[in-house]
């Protein structure tokens, strides 16, 4: 079969960092999905993007489809004939298939419902050019992308596409395949560099290394290889060593077309700054590469990325240089002007700030934190006193100037000012530390009473967010969740979820229920708004089921097992409740756990199908030695039942045994009614005790 290179080339405006790497794997997707419909399997692409272009190229795709006989099935015989004549049935379809009713036969389909007309046709193969030609514009029309654009008048102002479309490229071999999107028709003509590479017509066979010769590499991998090892080069001849961040070299790698590091360097005064502020500025804002010098410390030296090779890079290391100095010259300003006022003397403005309409200001939130810390420190295995202060002062460098230039920095400079205004360390990495949750690995820098009073602040914040908000019924849908509500919930899980003994932390000791319950104090005692009623605690409480249950298996856990452990009736706080689910879901695979839990199902459905019995077991009514071994059995698991759910667990489980023989030996719904009643006390008696750890009859 003759093979020809098929090149396909969208050139765009900008796209955004991040995006066309998913853009080009999707055209790649179709296209590929495309051929194969239409026999033409194994494409092996080659791939090419940057920020004004997605490329595909295949070098040795067919010219036409494979010829092929086809079978068409057309409607049963007894619909197609009638008294040996065919009915309008049979005519209609053989005219919609192009075909002639002479063209058919009987055949049996081989489904036992006796012959069809059937007809074997020869298709022949057509021109993939053609094919892809009427394909591609719905392809390039349906790319999932953030958002699109709608850029020209007239016909072509239907197709949209996340940026103006300049040029198409669309060939195979020498052949172009003729189609046009967004106005802009196919053709063999590229663009190289938008300054140093100019137009002109892009090889078929060898379309990189046209681009290369261009000034552009088309191969993401290859420009973050390019950008990598030319810090690396000019590090070391410098004796630097470049802050690793894999993220921000993909992320320059999608903006540029011809990376080249430039060394560049700001005013070694603002070394004084926080490293924060000064990773901010680099990497947030500029996109450029911190270094260390050779002592390990931050240099006033850095990397920014050009996207040409230029005649002059020390223009280039100007220009970056500039832009750098004055961002770090408004730092250094408010750096030196915010500590004039000390955090707490900037709690009383954040009664100017708005939290939320309909919910008060952050200062009423701060006291809404401090009244919380207050009542539950302990509970949150926080220190009171470093809890309740940090939480006065957690929200008051949102009054600075560093912050409001800078809204990365909240937190961390709060921590900053609170340590130089002569807060203690505690509460001042407590500031630091209340937006970032649980670290993995308790930092040297940090103590346990600073991490202890941040991880409650932050339940108590991401609580009082949730409740605040269902109370003005901004409830996240499936398409928006604008106000990060997930987001809350999910960290709440993990905050409360984690024992926390790996860093040395007390596991937080209260229930979901009861954390609702005590956020929704604080907001009922400022009456900001009517009551937090019962109402929207159960919506919040909904809500966080919902994301445990969606996060069951990364919780290593079944979703199953945590609903049962949620049925319990002991109210445990969610570590302990995690423990439980996760012992569940390892005896459920066991016999003995499926046993046991069929035996609690039928305990389940008995007790659901009759009325509630109020009286105790009467060990006299017993006619049966199964009764009362069962009874002696639940006795004695009552009276050994451990408070740690691995024991429980246990001593539920020796209980199949007579539970088995029970169900075995003894009809629960006898027609002596006391005798009835008796049993079900029994049975009542032992779903309650199974009830201290789990519904087991969910599993």
């Amino acid at each position: 079969m003759s093979t020809q290179p098929l090149l396909i080339e969208i050139g765009t405006e900008e796209i955004p960092a991040g995006v066309s790497t998913s853009l080009l794997g999707s055209l790649r997707d179709e296209l590929s999905k495309l051929l194969a419909a239409h026999g033409i399997e194994h494409a092996t692409w080659t791939e090419g993007c940057t920020p004004c272009r997605l490329l595909l190229h295949w070098s040795d795709c067919p010219v036409r489809q494979a010829d092929r006989d086809e079978t068409v099935w057309g409607p049963p015989e007894k619909v197609a004939y009638r008294d040996g004549a065919p009915t309008p049935a049979a005519e209609g379809f053989a005219k919609k298939s192009g075909l002639s009713l002479s063209d058919f036969t009987l055949a049996d389909k081989g489904d036992g419902k006796g012959n069809y007309l059937m007809a074997v046709v020869h298709r022949e193969g057509r021109p993939v050019a053609d094919i892809i030609a009427e394909a591609l514009p719905a392809i390039l029309r349906r790319l999932p992308s953030p958002k699109q654009m709608k850029w020209n008048d007239g016909d072509a102002r239907d197709d949209a596409f996340i940026r103006p479309v300049r040029w198409i490229v669309a060939r195979l071999g020498n052949e172009v395949i003729p189609f046009s999107f967004a106005g802009v028709p196919s053709g063999t003509i590229s663009r190289g560099h938008r300054i140093s590479g100019g137009t002109g017509e892009i090889s078929a066979s060898d379309p990189l290394g046209w681009l290369r010769d261009a000034k552009v590499e088309a191969d993401r991998d290859a420009r973050m290889q390019r950008i990598n090892a030319g810090m690396q080069q000019l590090a070391g001849a410098n004796h630097l060593s470049i802050v690793a961040d894999k993220d921000l070299v993909a992320e320059v790698a999608d903006l540029t077309e011809w990376p080249v590091p430039v060394l560049c360097e700001f005013a070694a005064d603002y070394l004084r700054l926080p490293e924060e502020v000064i990773r901010i500025t680099l990497k947030n804002h500029q996109r450029c590469f911190i270094t260390h010098d050779a002592d390990g410390r931050t240099s006033n030296r850095f990397f920014a990325v050009a996207n040409i090779d230029s005649k002059d890079p020390s223009k280039v290391a100007e220009g970056n240089a500039r832009v750098v100095n004055a961002r770090l010259a408004d730092a250094a300003f408010y750096f030196d002007r915010d500590p004039q006022e000390s955090l707490e003397a900037r709690v009383e403005k954040l009664n100017h700030i708005v939290f939320q309409e309909g919910l008060g200001t952050v200062g009423d939130q701060v006291m809404r934190l401090r009244s919380f810390m207050l009542d539950n420190a302990a509970a949150m295995g926080a220190q009171a006193d470093v809890a309740q202060r940090a939480a006065y002062l957690c929200k008051s460098d949102l009054t600075t100037g560093l912050v409001r230039e800078f809204p990365e920095l909240q937190g961390t400079m709060g921590g900053t000012y609170a340590l130089s205004g002569g807060e203690t360390k505690d509460v001042a990495h407590a500031i630091a530390l209340h937006y970032q949750g649980l670290p993995k690995d308790m930092d040297t820098a940090y103590g346990t009473r600073a991490v202890a009073a941040a991880r409650g602040i932050a339940i108590a914040e991401a609580m009082d967010k949730l409740l605040g908000y269902f109370h003005l019924g901004r409830i996240p849908t499936a398409s928006a969740d604008p106000y990060a509500l997930r987001r809350a919930a999910i960290s709440l899980i993990h905050l409360l979820g984690s024992d926390a003994t790996h860093i040395g932390l007390q596991p937080v000791e209260m229930s979901l229920g009861e954390l609702i319950k005590q956020s929704s104090k604080q907001w009922n005692q400022q009456r900001i708004t009517t009551s937090i009623s019962a109402d929207i605690q159960k919506q919040v409480r909904d809500f966080i089921v919902e994301r445990l249950l969606g996060l069951s298996a990364s919780l290593n856990c079944s979703r199953t097992a945590i609903e049962a452990a949620m049925e319990s009736s002991t109210a445990r706080p969610l570590y302990q409740l995690l423990e439980v689910a996760r012992l569940l879901s390892d005896f459920s695979q066991s016999e003995t756990g499926q046993a046991v839990a069929a035996a609690n199902k039928r305990i389940a459905n008995i007790l659901k199908k009759s009325d509630a019995v109020q009286a105790g077991v009467n060990p006299d009514l017993f006619g049966e030695e199964a009764e009362r071994k069962l009874f002696d059995a639940l006795k004695a698991a009552e009276a050994a039942m451990p408070e740690q759910a691995g024991g429980m667990l246990t001593t539920l489980a020796g209980l199949r045994e007579p539970v088995d023989r029970f169900f075995d030996d003894v009809m629960v719904m006898a027609e002596d009614d006391a005798v009835r009643v008796n049993r079900l006390a029994l049975l009542t008696r032992l779903r309650a005790l199974f009830l201290k750890l789990a519904d087991i009859s969910r599993l």
